[in-house]
């Protein structure tokens, strides 16, 4: 096989000279020329992959990106060409999922608001959204789901409309970026939909700028009184609209989905898509190439009740993964100049729930174990 990867994949030297000759290119730097003789490219949403670039690529037999998005991926023309395609959907899902987490819990912190009360409108019930779901259930948090392609295609989960979502308390979005087809999600969420927030909701888009009408949301949010935004993603990354984040709760740099177990997943699934296609066996696993954090105990404050206080899970999760730390960092690096792309290149090491391993003592509660399950750790009981 030969193999060239991107070399911000992480790990991909070692997994893929696993499966023949394998050389990197730079960011940026990759010309139709270095494709003569590549039967298998790995790149990231940092390649645009598309007719120009591959013109010389007579071999290539498949083309996969570490990333959920496959926005950078001219498909069509990959499927013209008779040349397979991969992405690594759901690479990023818990990731993103526990991002969402943070800005509950830290809106819960600074009585923004009541965990135990609100409903969380999702838009998209694709990996993420379906991820974030299910951290809502451990949570013990009502939410509602939006996603009319997987309704119309026989999801047996109950929908609600964008209406309904957009009058629950928070609204988290999480879809993929499209022009076209019967539900086109760009600028989705416009002047009309944002007219309607309240001071009392919660407005999170961590998916893609592109689905929000960013100009009508920069008004929505200088008119009094104004929901509460946070934006992990804005129109025309990198060179983004500084001026929008001095009316956000949060700001963040295209992070959400950038814990190391997020960005390695992206490699494990090219790794095995190439493995797929060349008939070869799957030989290397995350764990590979993850050391584990060491155990810490845990000791709920009431191990009799049936779930944690969200006062309990905050100082949990929080200590885990605070957004309020990237929001910091962001800020500051975008004040000093439009360091969007350093911000991302440079992000800080970040471990997902499932990486830890919680060390309880004494008998706690099945609905509490659940719970605490349910989040991703691993348990043990001393």
């Amino acid at each position: 096989m030969n193999i060239l990867y991107e070399s911000s994949i992480p790990h991909g030297g070692e997994y893929f000279s696993a499966l023949g000759q394998a050389r990197s290119f730079e960011t940026g730097a990759l010309s139709p020329a270095d494709l003569a003789n590549v039967e298998y490219l790995a790149v990231r949403s940092t390649t645009v992959v598309n007719a120009a670039l591959l013109q010389e690529a007579k071999q290539l037999k498949m083309v996969a990106t570490a990333t959920a998005g496959t926005n950078h991926l001219d498909i069509p023309y990959l499927e013209s060409a008779n040349i397979a395609w991969r992405d690594a959907g759901g690479c990023n899902a818990i990731a993103v999922a526990e991002y969402v987490v943070s800005i509950l819990l830290k809106a819960s912190v600074e009585d923004k608001i009541q965990l135990d009360r609100i409903t969380v409108g999702i838009v998209g019930a694709g990996h993420v959204g379906t991820t974030l779901s299910r951290l809502l259930e451990a949570l013990n948090i009502s939410y509602v789901l939006n996603d009319p392609p997987r309704e119309e295609a026989g999801d047996s989960r109950n929908f609600v409309a964008l209406e309904e979502i957009m009058a629950c308390d928070v609204i988290s979005l999480h879809i993929p970026f499209t022009r076209e087809g019967a539900h086109p999600t760009a600028g989705l969420i416009g002047a009309r939909q944002l007219a309607g927030l309240s001071a009392h909701q919660l407005f999170i888009n961590a998916c893609r700028g592109e689905v929000v009408d960013e100009q009508a949301l920069a008004q929505r949010l200088q008119q009094k009184p104004a929901p509460t935004a946070v934006l992990d993603v804005f129109m025309n990354e990198p060179a983004i609209d500084t001026r929008l984040l001095d009316f956000l709760w949060f700001a963040t740099g295209h992070i959400a989905g950038h814990s190391i177990e997020g960005k390695l997943r992206g490699t494990q699934l090219v790794y095995e898509a190439f493995c797929e296609a060349a008939a070869q066996p799957v030989a290397l696993q995350m764990e590979d190439f993850l050391a584990a954090p060491m155990p810490f105990d845990f000791t709920p404050r009431d191990p009799s009740v049936e779930a944690l206080s969200f006062a309990e899970l905050a100082q949990l999760l929080l200590g885990i993964y605070d957004i309020a730390e990237d929001d910091r960092l962001f800020r500051q690096m975008m004040a000093e100049s439009n360091q969007f792309t350093a911000f991302r290149k440079g992000y800080r090491v970040r471990r997902e729930y499932n990486a830890y391993t919680l060390r309880l003592s004494g008998v706690v509660s099945e609905g509490i174990l659940r719970q605490l399950t349910g989040l991703g750790f691993t348990l043990e009981t001393l």
